[in-house]
């Protein structure tokens, strides 16, 4: 292509490269002599769609691919009852405890019950709290203003406000600190936080879901969890079953 017009091929070219039925019409519309007219302009934006075909075709295998290895996939007792809960809570705005052993897809299925829920057209943010170093994780949470601490050089928005109006993953919520726990109790109470460094009150409409491998309940009796933060987060419990639980579903996986 040279200044905006098809370089003259034979139509031979054509007939390999665009198919039988648009060969005479790209090779009669592509010289420079009609290259100005509405018809050459309607060839070249032709051939370069028919240029994309075979891309997107070798596209689609992958993306299913993608889709199917992020799908809960089984048919066994424990799979189906999972299935089940889900999509009995989905259609709530309950906070969501989802316990299990590493491994079991404890993510996935916080991404199911996103899914199927009302609020499945907005987004769905996701934060490890076990990756986060403690004086980092207020500020992941809830944001910060300018000048809140050394390097914070503007203002930013936390997990909670980019999740307004859709659903918040806490993975591994059991590593969070005591007083990190007391400040998230009061956002899931009320709805209400403070960026790091502000009194300014900010209101977040936001699902919570929480994910760990720990027994919560063992936390609380050692003291490293709240009570009331447990107890507020775990108001539809939901457990993913290991794959010893499984048996059935072992091929299928494999």
């Amino acid at each position: 292509r040279r200044d905006g017009v098809l370089p003259r091929q034979p139509a031979q070219f054509h007939r390999r490269r665009w198919g039988p039925c648009r060969a005479d019409f790209l090779q009669a519309h592509s010289q420079p002599s009609t290259a100005s007219t509405p018809a050459a302009a309607i060839a070249q934006d032709c051939a370069l769609r028919t240029c994309r075909v075979p891309l997107l075709a070798a596209q689609a295998p992958r993306n299913a691919a993608a889709d199917r290895s992020r799908q809960i996939l089984g048919t066994s007792p424990a799979i189906r009852q999972l299935q089940s809960s889900i999509a009995l809570v989905a259609a709530s705005d309950l906070c969501v405890l989802i316990t299990g052993e590493t491994g079991t897809g404890k993510e996935l299925v916080a991404q199911a019950v996103h899914a199927q829920s009302p609020r499945a057209a907005q987004p769905l943010v996701s934060i490890n709290c076990a990756a986060l170093p403690d004086n980092l994780v207020e500020s992941e949470l809830f944001g910060h203003v300018r000048g809140a601490f050394t390097g914070a050089l503007s203002e930013r928005r936390g997990k909670f406000e980019q999740a307004q109006h859709g659903t918040l993953f806490l993975d591994e919520v059991g590593e969070l600190s005591l007083s990190v726990q007391a400040k998230l109790l009061r956002v899931l109470q009320s709805g209400q936080l403070q960026r790091l460094g502000s009194d300014r009150e900010h209101h977040v409409d936001v699902r919570v879901i929480a994910a760990t491998n720990r027994d919560l309940a063992a936390e609380v009796a050692a003291g490293r969890m709240r009570a009331d933060f447990c107890h507020r987060l775990s108001v539809y419990p939901l457990r993913v079953p290991a794959l010893r639980e499984r048996d059935s579903d072992v091929l299928m996986l494999a």
